[in-house]
């Protein structure tokens, strides 16, 4: 089972204790997940205390040592344990669960807990899995960790790439998930920054950070974070543009033109449109690139048909002027016909 994290604020350190139910499952070993080492900080990690008889896991505790923190979702701990020849479901209960940034701050946190089903005939064998967000099918376990943005299950999908960053380099990551709409994000690089990982989060609704959703009517919501805190600044990264596809089908249903697609970028308080423009189009994706100096949550949004006003078109209006010009021609003359008339007398 994994010990999964997801931020919405930079995180240095974690802690947590670990009740589960002795009779069904035994604990083989608890290691550490790739939360803290995602961006190759330098990292203590303690697996804790396993207390067999009572069913729980005390004390496992990871640091980063050299003041940076991490932001992206990943698994913080990976418990493997043992199925015994019983079945039934043990509870996952995680309790002195504390997040904390590289100031030794608490940040307040959302506990998911999680569950194993031990099936009926089950031999004894290694339970070990890898977290699938897109599945509920799976009688593994998974317990959740969430900062104020919420539990991990308002993502439904993550995906990550990672290059190798030097100064004046031309930077370009792709995604490959069918689900992500994002295919590309390209930039300059400014400086040297080693190995930089870009991470995409599809969220279910609105992202948490955001106090309002988006305008228009919503394709994706995302998430798109660029390296460590501070590094996806204007001094470091210079003509960014995000590649996404919006499939047809989607347009078609909600009447909606390809014209009006356009990516929203989050900025506190308001969401501000960006400049975005169509690329290519297939029988089954429109493809489009938007650009950016910030990455933070996004939307790409369209506007129905339905609801956009028909305008007068601008031919009609010389037409309209032309009658309104010879109209106070003609009071003009007839002004000053009447004045000749009325002096003569």
């Amino acid at each position: 089972m994994n010990i999964y994290l997801q931020p919405d604020l930079p995180v240095a350190g974690m802690q947590f204790d670990l009740s589960y139910d002795s009779k069904l499952v035994e604990v083989v070993q608890v290691s550490e997940g790739e939360f803290l080492r995602q961006d190759g900080a330098l990292v203590w990690f303690n697996p804790g205390e396993v207390d067999s008889s009572n069913g729980k896991i005390d004390s496992v505790y990871g640091l980063i040592l050299d003041k940076t923190s991490v932001t992206g979702p990943e698994v913080f701990a990976i418990i493997q344990m043992t199925a015994g020849n019983g079945s039934g479901t043990s509870s996952l209960e995680l309790s002195n669960v504390v997040v904390s940034d590289n100031q030794g701050l608490i940040i307040p946190i959302d506990v998911v807990n999680g569950a194993i089903t031990i099936a009926s005939g089950t031999s004894p064998s290694n339970i070990s899995t890898t977290l699938d967000r897109r599945s509920d099918e799976s009688n593994y376990g998974v317990a959740g960790i969430g900062t104020t943005s919420g539990s991990y299950e308002e993502v439904e999908i993550v995906e990550k790439s990672s290059q190798s960053v030097h100064l004046g380099s031309q930077i370009s990551y792709q995604f490959v998930e069918h689900e992500n709409p994002i295919t590309y994000i390209s930039y300059r690089s400014l400086t040297n920054a080693g190995n930089v990982i870009a991470t995409v989060e599809v969220l279910k609704q609105t992202s948490t950070i955001a106090s309002s959703p988006p305008p228009g009517i919503v394709y994706k919501n995302l998430n798109i974070w660029m390296g460590k805190p501070g590094y996806a600044i204007e001094s470091n990264i210079q003509d960014a543009v995000v590649g996404f596809k919006v499939n047809r089908s989607w347009l078609e249903g909600n009447h909606i033109s390809d014209s009006s697609i356009m990516m929203y970028r989050y900025d506190p308080g308001t969401w501000e449109p960006l400049s975005t423009k169509k690329i290519s189009e297939s029988s089954s994706y429109v493809v489009f690139e938007a650009e950016t100096s910030v990455f933070s949550p996004f939307a790409i949004v369209g506007v129905s048909s339905d609801n956009i006003i028909e305008m007068t078109g601008v031919d009609d209006a010389p037409a309209e002027n032309e009658s309104l010009d010879q109209n106070a021609a003609f009071i003009l003359c007839l002004s000053m016909l009447v004045l000749l008339f009325a002096r003569r007398r």
